[in-house]
């Protein structure tokens, strides 16, 4: 069955970018021209998207990217002054993209026999109240392919230390315990990213998402085809006039 985005922002020329709703299992870019992904599907609607030229040449304007698994809100450019423009707001952390997720709880005992390649982390009980949290790491690459990503810490070994990125990344988490399902319902805050910042943070503290392919259990992954309930959901940016350009969906429960 053929996914297909959803527009939910036409270009302008007061507007200059799409926004589009990706639906999950449809990758955002192609690797290569002519594969399936949510750009190619919007530049078969908007062709002007091809003559910005970006950071990679088949993704042209596309401001930023999320994980395939994952479906929601994509920033494309349609002119080059905008997507330059961007690419200054990014790296000034001034870009900040919203996810929502719900979260399975882990307990003191699972913590301590955590996945292999995980640096140790405090037990949090996120069961008791509301919560606010920051998580902040370095990355790495890990595991067979280098398709799953593991937080570094100043304590972490050398040899992780070696390969981990020059940059903390920080994940900002807040949620609420749902008693009726045992899960957290949990909103997740960056302004910058690193591959599957959010999914590997929330995993580290006891708060994998529920369905995550690589990160949701412990011990176990999730079972195949299980659903994934993990959205991007938002993002808000200064604009060029001075106004504050925001776009945010409903989550999905």
């Amino acid at each position: 069955m053929t996914k297909n985005i959803i527009i939910i922002h036409e270009p302008s020329q007061s507007e200059p970018y799409l926004i589009l709703s990706k639906p999950r299992g449809l990758p955002s870019a192609p690797l290569k021209y002519g594969d399936e992904s949510a750009y190619t599907q919007a530049e078969k609607l908007f062709p002007a998207l091809k003559n910005v030229v970006g950071k990679k040449n088949v993704e042209h304007g596309l401001i930023h990217r999320i994980d395939t698994e994952t479906e929601g809100l994509l920033l494309i450019a349609s002119t080059q002054l905008f997507y330059d423009y961007m690419q200054d707001v990014q790296d000034k952390g001034l870009f900040i993209k919203t996810y929502n997720a719900v979260c399975t709880v882990k307990k003191e005992t699972d913590l301590k026999n955590f996945e292999k390649g995980f640096p140790s982390a405090p037990f949090i009980d996120f069961t008791k109240t509301d919560f606010n949290y920051a998580v902040r790491s370095r990355f790495r690459p890990y595991g067979v392919g280098r398709k799953e990503v593991r937080p570094v810490e100043e304590s972490s070994g050398k040899a992780a230390l070696k390969k981990a990125s020059s940059v903390i990344y920080e994940t900002y988490v807040s949620g609420k315990f749902n008693e009726e399902h045992s899960l957290c319902d949990v909103t997740c805050t960056i302004s910058k990213g690193y591959r599957h910042q959010v999914r590997c943070h929330l995993a580290w503290i006891g708060l994998p998402i529920k369905g995550d392919p690589l990160y949701s259990n412990v011990s176990a992954k999730s079972e195949y085809n299980e659903k994934f309930f993990f959205t991007a959901s938002g993002f808000k940016f200064p604009y060029i006039d001075g106004t504050e350009k925001s776009f945010f969906l409903n989550a999905r429960k």
